[in-house]
């Protein structure tokens, strides 16, 4: 069957979904296109390296045009890993979408003594592997110590270690951390710059990037966001620095209102024990 006419639309909004779906159906194949060039690139550049010893003395010329193939194909693996950063980000991307898309519209804390358990039994059932690890690393009323020496306290903090080589060279796992901070009066503008500066000043002093970082706030009928505030809680982020790599991580308003429902700004598709992607 041929390829349909590319310029014929029904509905915008589904041809839409339906392209991201094509795209992320191809997204394994060209990740896998993607390895085997690279390896054909390594090994080229192994290759031209050597040649490059055995001829930049005795023939000038050759040398030098081998040491420009060698520039030409350092900068081939360069974009090739920009390449597949991108796969990996529009995968995952699509992944947090369709599960929204998935998702029941309203959503109920689950049974809990206060506000901050609610909270970690919700994660714990939309992330199968954080289960265990909330109740064997997880502390409550955790007080941390950041970068300039200054006391941080957060009402929950789950870290997990990062993989020995992401700590030397910024590959494998670069482990986990989730900040929640409960209040009860009105967020402002400075709360969540607050909440900013005290999760990348404890990243950091434990040279770890930061995952997710909840502000959670359970509010009354007569609380109400200001937009100045909503303003900044959508631009706010913390990022965290390695090697020669740079970790996001959007700071999340979870909202309990007081019929059990749950309200989440933005919303972060926390699907697995894993940091924010490299950028």
């Amino acid at each position: 069957m041929s390829a349909p006419d590319p310029r014929a639309v029904d509905n915008p909004i589904s041809a839409i979904f339906d392209l991201a779906e094509d795209v992320n159906r191809e997204a394994p194949r060209l990740r896998k296109l993607v390895w085997y060039a690279g390896v054909f690139v390594g090994i080229w550049l192994l290759l031209d390296f050597v040649l490059i010893l055995q001829n930049i003395i005795q023939n000038f010329v050759l040398g030098t045009i081998l040491i420009a193939l060698f520039a030409l194909g350092t900068w081939t693996m360069f974009t090739l890993r920009r390449l597949n950063d991108f796969l990996n980000y529009y995968t995952l991307r699509h992944s947090v979408i369709l599960s929204i898309r998935q998702d029941d519209p309203v959503v109920f804390a689950p049974q809990g003594s206060n506000a901050v358990e609610r909270l970690r039994s919700h994660l714990a059932s939309r992330n199968p592997s954080m289960t265990v690890a909330l109740k064997t690393d997880g502390r409550s009323q955790a007080v941390l110590k950041g970068k300039g020496g200054m006391l941080y306290s957060f009402d929950y903090y789950l870290r997990s270690r990062s993989g020995p080589l992401w700590r030397s060279f910024g590959l494998g796992y670069p482990g986990y951390q989730l900040f929640i901070k409960q209040i009860d009066q009105t967020p402002t503008a400075e709360t969540f710059w607050s909440m900013v500066r005290a999760v990348e000043e404890v990243c950091r002093q434990n040279k770890l990037p930061p995952s997710r970082a909840i502000v959670l706030w359970k509010r009354t009928e007569d609380q109400d966001l200001q937009d100045e505030a909503y303003d900044i809680l959508q631009r706010s982020s913390m990022s965290f620095q390695h090697r020669t790599r740079r970790y996001n991580s959007s700071l999340e308003l979870i909202i309990e209102n007081q019929d059990g429902s749950y309200e989440f700004i933005p919303y972060i598709a926390d699907t697995y024990l894993s940091a924010s992607r490299a950028q």
